[in-house]
């Protein structure tokens, strides 16, 4: 899954009030071009016509490919002397071509292939990603928190060696994102750089056009039970149970801050089991240890956790104190 239906139904709304814009702007041009020159518009509505005879030649398959390519010629003939006399009259020939914000796939989007199947433009990848980091809600954290700001100097010894190992097992779930279903599980003391490692990966997948999808554990849980217990929030819930279970990767962060009772254990367990049997990966982080976290969960979360996470136990000082 990439963008959700809703986003994907908003990018094609504004390529269509592109073209309808641009549409508009180009025939106001024409309009103004065609009053001052009518000589132009003859010649360019014999082009249209000679188009029109081309359209007829390819549905004629008795013709065969020799007619489509005599028409090519009269259009490329007749292009060119409409230039010439654009040119005589002191118009730029460009300004009566079509108007395209995107010159690459004329404001669609995609790109046609006589090969394959339309690929998405770049245009179309750039909104994309746009909407994927606001969806995500990361978009000022990773401004501080990726892979480009990272700094080892502040490790020491072993700490530092522990930190670049997990650094090189984070970009090997990265690299193998699509092919290797994989979990993580950051345990470690408040400031050792589980969430920083965490957003590192999101970065780097939203990147990708990924769809990623952060909470932390208090937020995940209270809006769950707000629309759960909430007749006029219904709606709301269905909408963040979609997110939650239809996002390529889901981050839940400071696992054990949230208050813990029967719905958010139920909660949980339905999100991990969910997520596994659709083979949609997980990134949790918590300042608890292991022993703790089967104390607070069920054996049946604890089980599913250690068996099916790879858990990074991360350690050292608390970063954030010298950063």
């Amino acid at each position: 899954m990439a963008l959700q239906n809703a986003s994907y139904e908003k990018i094609q709304e504004e390529y269509l009030r592109i073209r309808t814009e641009n549409d508009r702007l180009y025939d106001e041009r024409l309009k103004k071009v065609y009053a001052d020159h009518p000589e132009l518009k003859e010649m360019d509505d014999n082009i249209a016509d000679l188009l029109l005879k081309k359209a007829f030649c390819a549905l004629k398959s008795d013709e065969g490919p020799d007619a489509e390519r005599a028409v090519d010629e009269q259009v490329a003939a007749a292009h060119a002397k409409r230039d010439e006399a654009a040119r005589a009259a002191g118009v730029d020939p460009s300004y009566l071509n079509k108007i395209y914000t995107c010159p690459d796939c004329h404001d669609t989007g995609y790109i046609e292939s006589e090969s394959g199947p339309a690929r998405k433009c770049k245009c179309f990848r750039k909104r994309e990603s746009e909407l994927l980091l606001k969806d995500s809600g990361m978009a000022q954290m990773l401004e501080k928190n990726n892979f480009s700001v990272m700094r080892t100097d502040i490790f020491e010894g072993e700490t530092k060696e522990h930190f670049l190992k997990a650094v090189e097992f984070c970009k090997g779930f990265i690299n193998s994102f699509d092919t290797d279903y994989r979990n993580i599980m950051f345990c470690g003391t408040v400031g050792t750089g589980k969430s920083f490692l965490s957003s590192c990966i999101a970065d780097e997948l939203l990147s990708t056009y990924h769809s990623v999808v952060y909470m932390s554990a208090k937020t995940l849980f209270d809006s769950l039970a707000e629309a759960q217990f909430s007749d006029e929030k219904k709606p709301e819930a269905e909408a963040i149970r979609d997110r939650i279970y239809g996002c390529d990767l889901l981050i839940i962060d400071d696992l054990g801050t949230e208050m813990t009772n029967s719905f958010v254990g139920t909660e949980l367990f339905t999100i991990i089991n969910e997520r596994y049997n659709s083979r949609r990966s997980v990134i949790i982080s918590t300042n608890l240890e292991l022993s703790l976290l089967r104390d607070r969960y069920s054996d049946r979360i604890f089980s599913r956790l250690t068996g099916s996470y790879d858990i990074l136990k991360l350690s050292g000082p608390d970063l954030r104190s010298v950063l």
